[in-house]
């Protein structure tokens, strides 16, 4: 049986997650993915971290990205 839903379920769901608008300073995966995203390396995105907080349109704002 086929079952059909609409695009905004599909684009809201999970299957598409999007990385959090907040960096977690706990998680190094997620670290490390930020780093790696905003081409920096750990240790600026630390110092930004520290400066501006961790949302992630903060820290790409103060590193100009």
């Amino acid at each position: 049986m086929l079952r059909l839903v609409t695009v905004a379920s599909v684009l809201s769901s999970n299957l598409g997650a999007r990385p959090a608008p907040v960096i977690d300073t706990t998680d190094d995966s997620a670290t490390t993915y930020w780093a790696t995203r905003l081409n920096v390396s750990s240790d600026d995105l630390a110092a930004a971290i520290q400066e501006v907080g961790p949302s992630v349109a903060a820290v790409r704002r103060h590193l100009g990205k």
